[in-house]
């Protein structure tokens, strides 16, 4: 089971205690314990920090009011689970390191970089050549071997890239249901955006660059907030932007182009 979700169990488990149930608290304690030791190790201070936890007054007697035990009570389900968003937080942060490491490794080890695209066959030409020329090696799906894989399958296996540049050209018309068709607009291919999000959730919104073409009445997803689009041009300007954020990334290039 994924760690981040055994720890948010713990936190599920500690907001649904019954109020004072000493038997049900038990069965927490017992299992935070062994979930500490399998995720973060028998010599965790975590583990220290839970066996600290007080449930019940520090001094009492037959005669201690029900509102003392009350608080006690409280006091203590608060600081379990503050320890136990502690953990969660501490995992969140070490998992998008380790997210972070993988995405350098792979610009350190490979120099390829995906070219996700639609129908517009000079975008993708212009782009694949653009990168062979500075020493990258263009990755064009429909261009790799098939090897028995399904499609999914070979985009799978082929989208291991430390880079991604997608192509967005007015490949299909779209509208809302509700809208008459006089109000359609051109589109992407759908693949295309799917193709987008994934390089967004993998690689980060950094390690994306989006070229469109530039024509009237075409849609550009608006649900991309901070993603880089850049009209493609003639005269080339998107290339440059290309180059520096290939360079910015960790790329090595074999070319003075700016």
């Amino acid at each position: 089971m994924d760690k981040n979700k055994l720890v948010q169990s713990l936190i599920d488990s500690t907001n649904a205690l019954p109020h004072r149930n000493a038997a049900a608290l038990d069965a927490v304690i017992k299992r935070a314990s062994m979930i500490i030791r399998n995720v973060f190790g028998e010599k965790s201070s975590y583990i220290a920090s839970l066996e600290k936890i007080r449930f019940g007054p520090m001094i009492w007697s037959t005669g201690t009011a029900d509102s003392v035990f009350d608080r006690a009570w409280d006091s203590g389900k608060r600081e379990m689970l503050n320890l136990f968003n502690a953990m969660r937080e501490e995992l969140e942060l070490f998992s998008a390191e380790k997210r972070e490491e993988s995405r350098k490794d792979k610009v350190r080890k490979t120099n390829r970089v995906f070219i996700v695209h639609g129908h517009d066959k000079e975008m993708q030409a212009d782009v694949a050549l653009m990168l062979t020329e500075i020493g990258l090696k263009p990755i064009i799906l429909h261009k790799q071997p098939d090897m028995g894989k399904t499609i999914i399958e070979k985009f799978e296996k082929y989208s291991d890239v430390g880079y991604a540049v997608v192509l967005l050209s007015p490949d299909d018309w779209g509208y809302s249901k509700k809208q008459k068709p006089e109000k359609k607009k051109l589109r992407a291919r759908q693949n295309v955006i799917f193709e987008l999000g994934f390089f967004l959730g993998e690689l980060g919104r950094e390690r994306v660059l989006v070229i469109h073409r530039k024509v009237k009445n075409f849609e550009i997803p608006s649900d991309y907030a901070g993603v880089l689009f850049k009209p493609y041009d003639r005269v080339g300007e998107w290339k440059s932007e290309l180059v520096k954020e290939l360079r910015a990334c960790g790329y090595v290039l074999s070319s003075n182009k700016p």
